[in-house]
């Protein structure tokens, strides 16, 4: 498994180097922004630093998706499941390689927003005050009071749901690479089915909903136990139906 991740990890390098790179010229935009006291330069890096970050996050977690589209429209598809580990050891890596992904891409703007704090204060000389003021706010921050259950449990929820989304494309698209023939248009057809079956699930999700009231978890802010049952059964079962027909289409 472990050699499996580092084979999805390569695959995605380029994107890293691209985000590192756009991050890099960013940062260096709102330093220079800085030093000069432009506020509209630094307003503008802070916006597009923002923006970059939500994307960034949000293409590396679908980023297998467009790779395992990408690699069963060639000829040498087969050769993907030629490795010695079975179809859903290779699908688990891909979804682990995403939440690595994420991860990555979320500690690197969130390093690149604490030093572009930390120089700018330096340039004004105002080092020791912003730093006072980071410990001044943790210090307050403890006195605050915070949900850490309903942080814990949203956080939990979108990563199950996320999961989910991961699953469906790899559905999407190896229905379309193998049961549907591998048309022409096949990505096209994979967007497609990829929102039509997050759209039965989501009416599943609502049938269910109100057949179902059970109540919600204590201490994790309200959040119903449903939500997360009714995600983890449609994770596990897209998941092995994604692995059953790899196995019978694209297996040798």
């Amino acid at each position: 498994m472990g050699n499996l991740i580092k084979y999805e990890w390569r695959k995605q390098r380029m994107t890293r180097i691209l985000i590192l790179a756009c991050l890099l010229a960013f940062v260096v935009l709102f330093v220079a922004g800085a030093v000069l006291r432009n506020d509209t330069l630094v307003a503008i890096s802070i916006l597009i630093m923002t923006f970059a970050g939500m994307f960034g996050i949000l293409y590396v977690g679908i980023e297998n998706i467009v790779i395992l589209n990408r690699d069963l429209k060639t000829k040498q598809s087969y050769m993907l499941w030629m490795v010695p580990h079975s179809t859903y050891e290779i699908l688990a890596s891909k979804i682990i390689a995403g939440i690595l992904q994420m991860a990555f891409v979320f500690m690197a703007f969130f390093i690149a927003g604490a030093a572009t704090l930390t120089i700018t204060a330096a340039s004004d000389g105002s080092l020791g005050e912003f730093l006072r003021a980071v410990r001044e706010f943790f210090e307050r921050g403890v006195n605050i009071q915070v949900d850490w259950g309903l942080v814990f449990g949203m956080c939990l929820l979108c990563l199950i749901a996320w999961m989910n989304v991961m699953v469906v494309g790899f559905l999407a698209v190896i229905l379309t690479r193998t049961v549907l023939l591998n048309t022409k248009f096949g990505g096209v057809i994979a967007v497609i089915l990829f929102f039509v079956i997050n759209f039965v699930i989501d009416r599943i999700y609502i049938i269910l909903g109100q057949l179902f009231d059970l109540a919600p978890i204590s201490g994790w802010g309200g959040i119903g136990l449903f939500d997360y049952v009714f995600y983890i059964v449609m994770t596990v079962l897209v998941y092995l139906l994604v692995g059953w027909i790899a196995d019978r289409k694209l297996s040798i």
